[in-house]
């Protein structure tokens, strides 16, 4: 990390059963930045004997790559650090040597989190990374401990942490590496004994969101979608094929994932048992791999942003404030994009849009930073390129698309490849966003307000008010040009 740099930086290290995660960020206009990223596989929990002790072999690789860690930030001038711990140095009778060994490398303390509150700052993590639900379940498979949480948006309203994990269940049910019936059905009855403690309250009603955190479900989830473009949610079908080519394959020698980690596919058998049995419990159809984690979850607390903000307007006020956009005429194109939308949105069936809309305004000229000339294509560049929190893989992919074709011509490449319905409404949503562009061309901001748009059949018609001042005729030259430009994507413009 660089010296110069005298922003105030946070630092969270999670300490979790199979891998140390590292993360130094600083805040950037009321969103964080993530700088640096760092994941190492320990495999504490891997150490931990049937007494509950840590074994010098586990303390030292967990000394080691603290030891590493704290050379990452340790040049920086204003840090703000947070380590937590989990599972294996919860139980861990000789927790305090390892604790007293690592303040001496790190020089910060280290907190043992409850299982409560890691399953908090799990759920914290995800709702600053993600848009949720108004009723949301999340599991998270780690090395030593499972941690379910039931969570109402940004608020988690039930946490319960379980004695299953996949360091700790490869150890029990597939140390020799066999991968056979018996050994999944013994791990699936565990790890269903297990669920089965969880209170009345999980097993109550549908769930409109369950997400997976976290290692064990991203490898399950890659081992199910591989390389594809456009990776389907985990179902019980997806877990049971992929449990029945591990047996077939019969051991973990014989795994062959090109894009799975290496180091996880010891790991992918246990992970999966507990991940069938959760299923099956909770009576789960589908489930995502949630975006955010503990780690994100201490980062957050540490800069105390507040998640109550909309993230999705956090993330793109961030970025315009980034890129240096003039507000003031983000703002202008902003609102008649708005006017133009409230009229036609219901004929097109766009209702749900406007946010979409409001984001592609506010963002629409990041790219002159980098050049005016095809600052559209800058622009939807920077968008399609970023990590959008609070943005789905399809949110950023069709803001990049309106940000990139709001002036000029439309890219039909980029449209042709949509789906025929998104097609068709991001070609919608486009045309208001061009209109409302043209009508503050120069920064003079035309009185959207009086100027009425209309659907009639297959036109899209524009009226001016009586009496319009317009001397030098721009305005009608202007659209002029864009109604040719529309024609083109199949939009029939009358003004």
């Amino acid at each position: 990390m660089s010296q110069q740099d005298n922003s105030v930086h946070f630092v969270a290290i999670d300490m979790g059963s199979n891998s140390f995660h590292l993360v130094i960020a600083r805040e950037q206009d009321g969103s964080i930045q993530v700088l640096h990223k760092e994941k190492r596989q320990v495999q504490l929990a891997k150490g931990l004997n049937a007494d509950g002790i840590l074994d010098e072999a586990a303390i030292t690789r967990g000394i080691n790559c603290l030891t590493e860690f704290s050379q990452r930030f340790s040049q920086l001038e204003q840090t703000r650090v947070r380590i937590v711990a989990t599972h294996t140095l919860r139980v861990a009778k000789n927790a305090q040597q390892f604790l007293h060994a690592a303040r001496k490398v790190i020089g910060y303390p280290i907190e043992i989190v409850s299982g409560h509150e890691e399953a908090r700052l799990i759920y914290s993590g995800i709702v600053n990374s993600q848009t949720l639900t108004e009723r949301n379940l999340v599991i998270d498979i780690g090395g030593g401990s499972t941690e379910v949480v039931i969570g109402k948006r940004t608020k988690a309203t039930n946490l319960a942490s379980l004695k299953c994990g996949c360091v700790s269940y490869n150890q029990r049910y597939f140390a020799d590496g066999v991968l056979d019936k018996a050994a999944f059905k013994a791990a699936q009855a565990a790890a269903d004994k297990q669920f089965s403690l969880l209170p009345n309250a999980y097993f109550k009603g549908s769930w409109p969101l369950v997400l997976g955190s976290s290692g064990s479900a991203k490898a399950v989830n890659e081992a199910l979608n591989g390389d594809s473009d456009t990776p389907q949610p985990i179902t019980m079908s997806g877990l049971k094929k992929l449990r029945q080519y591990l047996i077939e394959l019969g051991h973990v020698d014989h795994i062959d994932l090109p894009n799975l980690d290496p180091k996880r596919i010891p790991l992918l058998a246990a992970g999966l048992a507990i991940l069938i049995s959760f299923f099956k419990r909770l009576a789960i159809e589908e489930m995502q791999v949630a975006q955010g984690a503990l780690r994100e979850g201490v980062l957050y607390e540490l800069s105390d942003i507040d998640p109550a903000k909309g993230l999705k307007q956090r993330t793109v006020m961030s970025l315009a404030q980034l890129y240096h956009a003039d507000p003031q005429q983000a703002d202008s194109v902003q609102l008649s994009a708005e006017q133009l939308f409230v009229q036609v949105a219901k004929d097109w069936q766009l209702t749900d849009c406007r946010w979409l809309l409001q984001a592609a305004a506010q963002l629409h000229e990041i790219g002159i930073h980098i050049n005016s000339r095809s600052h559209h294509k800058h622009g939807g560049y920077i968008i399609d390129n970023s990590d959008l929190p609070g943005f789905s893989q399809q949110q950023q992919t069709a803001l990049a698309m309106l940000v990139a074709n709001h002036r000029k011509r439309v890219n039909l490449n980029q449209l042709q490849q949509l789906d025929s319905d998104e097609q068709l409404r991001l070609t919608r949503l486009l045309v208001i966003f061009r209109l409302a562009v043209v009508l503050n061309l120069g920064r003079i901001q035309t009185a959207t307000k009086a100027i009425t748009l209309k659907v009639v059949d297959n036109k899209l018609i524009l009226a001016l008010p009586s009496g319009f001042d317009d001397p030098n005729q721009l305005l009608h030259k202007d659209l002029s040009s864009e109604q040719k430009k529309l024609e083109k994507i199949g939009i029939i413009l009358q003004f």
